[in-house]
């Protein structure tokens, strides 16, 4: 039967984590309660070992509290209850009715969201776990000033547009009275643009009205208005209407919006005016979580040293392992063989190849300067700006971890004028990762790729 227990622990659990991990982790939970047994379902393997090694304990502790008597706390991968107490499965269904937004006729370029880009079909990991937290927060209370306008960004490939297709869902769901959008920035501009060609003014004042009368706009890829001015300024107006109507707004974008070249510092501005969360590229044991639940959701087990293998080995973005995953399953399905190691080798040799390169100090300050989205040269300068001089100091720890040049030619390679130099990065570097959570996850993920 499920278990009261379990939502009376939970309400103890809140009040001793942090919000976002309470969400991240725990309310994605459900249980069922028998005698002295509590078996907690999880949504996928990440979350059943995060529960496990984290939490566990803990959970039996409050119910023997709240009982008197000893329970016995499990975890297990299946279904879940959602927030309006149905219970779900995590498992796809391909004959499930699937969300889309209202309208099978989208005007103005709008789309409908991707049926599998859910919360429910989200794997959430420290690289996007505040992200996830903020998306889930603007779906369920809309228009709140303190996740309105949410802008969510970071490099290509990384789940962004999940997140903020999982939030329209969600809002569907929640509100389905309300006008709730998706439109790519492309497909704003090419549309009102045609218009305008035309000099349909019927049209364009059609078009103005619906997008200032929406309750919710999610707007994709938002750096490509950059040069389209007209565009732009039509956006804001659109903004300005929703914002001051309290109605959400959520954006993406490839960089962070002070970075957009080509937009107007108006619309920067309001921008700023928001919370601005960044996707960051997903450490190993997401990497592995993502790799688990797709493979599971397509009707195939990895085997947990086939999933490591593929995600220390393929580190690039989420894209990228999904389509590493694609080619894998193809050839199984093809052959009819298992998804071994040796198979993996085979099947993604190119790809394997093209990532096993030697590791040297340049090859890790290219990647610190992509990690940071700042230009080598600024690494290998005198500037010092903060996030230069963090960047460099990362990039000077990691070639003394990584590689066996000495101090002094670590110093000379990157920018340094001494062997001290390196010793100094060495001091600031330990003290960051011993007191910020989120910069040793940031150095810890950089470490992960540039050994796999």
């Amino acid at each position: 039967m499920p278990s009261t227990l379990w939502k009376q622990t939970l309400s103890r659990l809140e009040q001793d984590q942090n919000e976002a991990e309470v969400t991240a982790w725990l309310r994605s939970l459900s249980a069922v309660e028998s005698g002295t047994c509590l078996v907690l379902n999880a949504p996928n393997r990440f979350t059943k070992r995060k529960i496990e090694s984290k939490y566990l304990s803990q959970i039996a502790e409050i119910a023997e509290f709240l009982t008197g008597q000893k329970y016995n706390v499990s975890v297990k991968i299946g279904t879940v209850t959602n927030s309006g107490g149905n219970t779900v499965s995590r498992k796809a269904n391909p004959n499930s009715r699937q969300t889309t937004v209202p309208n099978t006729k989208q005007p103005f370029g709008f789309e409908k969201l991707t049926s599998e880009y859910t919360f429910d079909q989200h794997v959430v990991g420290e690289s996007n776990q505040l992200a996830r937290y903020m998306a889930q927060r603007a779906a369920e209370e809309p228009g709140l000033r303190d996740h309105n306008p949410l802008f969510i960004y970071g490099d290509v490939g990384n789940g962004k547009t999940h997140l903020m297709q999982a939030a329209g869902h969600e809002l569907i769901r929640r509100f389905p009275d309300k006008q709730i959008r998706y439109v790519r920035a492309n497909n704003f501009v090419r549309h009102l643009v045609t218009l305008m060609k035309r000099k349909d003014s019927e049209s364009i004042e059609r078009f103005k009205n619906f997008y200032h009368e929406l309750d919710v706009l999610l707007i994709d890829d938002i750096h490509h208005f950059a040069g389209a001015d007209v565009s732009q300024q039509e956006f804001l107006h659109t903004f300005n209407a929703l914002l001051e109507g309290n109605k959400q707004i959520i954006i993406t974008s490839d960089r962070f919006f002070k970075e957009i070249q080509g937009v107007e510092d108006r619309l920067k501005s309001r921008l700023g005016q928001g919370i601005a969360i960044r996707v960051k590229p997903p450490e190993l044991e997401t990497r592995i979580a993502i790799l688990e639940s797709k493979a599971e959701r397509r009707g195939v087990e990895l085997e947990p040293e086939v999933s490591r293998f593929v995600a220390e080995k393929i580190y690039g973005s989420v894209r990228e392992l999904e389509g590493a995953l694609n080619q894998l399953i193809a050839s199984h399905r093809f052959t009819n063989k298992g998804i071994t190691i040796a198979v993996v080798k085979q099947v993604l040799y190119d790809m394997l190849e093209f990532n096993a390169r030697p590791i040297d100090i340049q090859t890790i300050v290219r990647e610190v300067a992509r990690f940071y989205r700042i230009r080598v040269d600024d690494i290998l300068s005198n500037n010092r700006k903060a996030n230069i001089a963090r960047a460099r100091h990362v990039a000077m720890v990691l070639s003394r971890n990584l590689t066996t040049h000495s101090l002094p030619r670590i110093a000379r390679d990157i920018g340094g004028k001494n062997h001290t130099t390196v010793v100094h990065a060495s001091k600031k570097i330990d003290g960051l990762l011993e007191n910020d959570s989120e910069f040793r996850t940031e150095f810890n993920t950089l470490k992960d790729i540039l050994s796999s």
